[in-house]
């Protein structure tokens, strides 16, 4: 059975079909077109097997998901997954640099309605990003390579992004 997904991107949801392009080129091309204000958010989740993807909507969606905001040249990408422990954590993805200090990279996104800050090494561009939700495509995970920063929905809310939906 092929695994299907779908996104979310200008406040609109749509199943993700390539149009006889390889996944990895569409990826990559829907986030190159990342930027402005209708198009700075790019939110990536699964359809359940056997659940029609119209019904997957009605009801709710995915809370398991990958998502990127900002500029196709600057941006963020963050993912909430299933833990071990069974409990669903927001993520944010870096490269693994040192956190001695508060993050100072602003993100803006929505044009300019909503930012978040992140650490230098947790930015992205469309083509790296492009491979991150290609391999999210393949497997449902984030390549291991990449640090996972949990995102701490207890901090100020100025210092942290709402919600892309």
């Amino acid at each position: 059975m092929t695994r299907e997904f779908y996104y979310e991107t200008a406040g609109s949801r749509s199943q993700f079909r390539t149009f006889g392009r390889d996944p990895r080129q569409r990826l990559m091309h829907i986030l190159s077109l990342l930027g402005g204000p209708e198009r700075s958010t790019f939110f990536f989740a699964r359809v359940p097997d056997g659940v029609h993807f119209f019904q997957h909507l009605k009801n709710g969606g995915s809370s398991i998901f990958l998502q990127a905001a900002g500029t196709a040249e600057t941006m963020t990408i963050e993912c909430r997954r299933l833990d071990d422990d069974g409990g669903e954590r927001l993520y944010v993805l870096g490269h693994g640099g040192p956190r001695s200090a508060e993050p100072t990279v602003r993100i803006e996104f929505n044009d300019g309605q909503n930012h978040t800050l992140v650490y230098p090494d947790e930015v992205f561009d469309a083509s790296e990003a492009g491979e991150i939700f290609f391999s999210y495509f393949q497997t449902e995970r984030v390549p291991d390579k990449y640090a996972l920063r949990l995102f701490d929905l207890d901090a100020p809310f100025d210092d942290q992004r709402s919600s892309a939906d």
